[in-house]
């Protein structure tokens, strides 16, 4: 669960941040969930996909006494200002992992169902824009 919490907190930051940033290269594709059926950017997802499972093969060790926990794999909670990675920020990760969880779901079907990302779905109903 710790593991796809975080996944799911980096796609929810990405679903955001691809409204905002476009690789020069694929400014004529579509953003979104519509982009996983664009020819242009296969070569980019093959790409994040070897190097997500590269960095997972090689510095991001799993503990065999709990699956799916890596602990802190880029130490972000060591030092003396968080205490270290304790049990309190594990319940504080796999919290925020599963609203993260519930936020990609809702924002990829809501894309699904309107054709919209989630910036312009935000700013269709706020009147303040991001």
């Amino acid at each position: 669960e710790i593991k796809h919490g975080r996944v799911a907190m980096m796609a929810s930051v990405g679903m955001v941040f691809q409204h905002y940033v476009t690789f020069p290269q694929l400014v004529a594709s579509p953003s979104g969930v519509a982009a996983v059926y664009d020819e242009k950017v296969l070569p980019f997802t093959a790409f994040l996909f070897l190097l997500s499972g590269a960095l997972e093969l090689s510095f991001w060790k799993e503990d065999k006494s709990q699956p799916g926990n890596m602990g802190d794999p880029m130490s972000l909670a060591s030092g003396a200002l968080y205490g270290g990675y304790t049990e309190e920020w594990r319940n504080r990760e796999i919290n925020n992992g599963r609203m993260a969880m519930f936020a990609v779901l809702g924002q990829i079907v809501a894309e699904l169902v309107t054709g919209k990302d989630a910036v312009e779905q935000l700013k269709s109903v706020t009147s303040w824009a991001l």
